[in-house]
């Protein structure tokens, strides 16, 4: 008597099964080359997808690829499922107390202020910390931060999020980044750039702004007031400034306000690094 078709794919799945059960048991002492060619093997013969057979292969309990997923920790220890956890919930609180005191700052721009941050703290007396989590602080990648922030950063709500990518301009696209550590042994004659508004809270109708130019190895500082928020009228002022200062202006960092990101600013840049004849 012919058997029927349920009775034959059951049969089929035990014999997979067992298959798979009897390649288990050798895989974890297999070399790189064998693994990859029992893999292609059972690849063929089971016809199931080669991540499937990986994944069936590393685990330790039999599970019928044909019925409901198991968890990846059943019946196990965490510690034993995986990597173990390099950075735990303790390094994780400490982190994200320094990113609130950083006033949130991303990953790259948090991993290069950490050492002077955590410094700060210790000597005002607001921060006391093992060493080896402290170690651990200062080790952590910015992709990690980011990584461990994520939920932080969401639980804000519609607090501090993300700007939206903003179209990247040629001068965007080719002026150079510098973070906090990008200013050891700086000579002076290089200055920070910035404007400050005048509003009284309220960004509406006309009102003052002023340019603060400071030097940030003596902390010289120039400060000029301006009608607008216009970049030729940046230029203007500094053109102005560099006749007043007593140190020579060697280059400028700003942020990516458009009153300095912008071609006339960068153009002026240029010709006063020119080597005069």
């Amino acid at each position: 008597m012919e058997r029927s078709a349920p009775a034959v794919r059951r049969a089929q799945r035990e014999r997979r099964q067992q298959l798979l059960e009897a390649a288990r048991s050798r895989y974890p002492a297999l070399s790189y080359q064998e693994k990859g060619a029992l893999v292609n093997e059972l690849v063929e013969l089971s016809g199931f997808h080669r991540k499937s057979v990986q994944r069936l292969l590393r685990q330790h309990e039999p599970v019928d690829p044909h019925g409901p997923p198991a968890r990846a920790d059943a019946g196990h220890d965490s510690a034993e499922v995986g990597r173990s956890r390099r950075y735990g919930p303790d390094v994780v609180q400490l982190l994200e107390t320094l990113w609130e005191a950083s006033d949130h700052l991303c990953g790259k721009r948090l991993a290069a202020v950490l050492p002077t941050l955590m410094t700060a703290l210790e000597r005002h007396g607001h921060w006391h910390v093992d060493p080896d989590l402290r170690q651990k602080l200062l080790q952590i990648s910015p992709a990690t931060i980011d990584r461990l922030l994520a939920p932080s950063r969401s639980a804000q709500g519609g607090q501090h999020r993300r700007r939206r990518t903003r179209v990247v301009t040629g001068v965007r696209r080719h002026t150079t980044v510098r973070t906090f550590n990008g200013w050891k042994d700086v000579e002076p004659g290089w200055f920070e750039l910035d404007l400050v508004a005048h509003c009284g809270g309220r960004m509406e109708g006309p009102f003052l702004w002023t340019l603060i130019l400071t030097d940030v190895a003596s902390g010289w500082s120039e400060c000029v007031p301006l009608p607008g928020r216009d970049g030729l009228l940046v230029r203007s002022a500094l053109q102005e400034l560099q006749t007043l200062m007593p140190l020579p202006l060697r280059g400028l960092d700003v942020d990516n306000d458009t009153a300095f990101m912008n071609e006339d600013l960068e153009r002026w840049c240029a010709e006063a690094a020119k080597p005069v004849d």
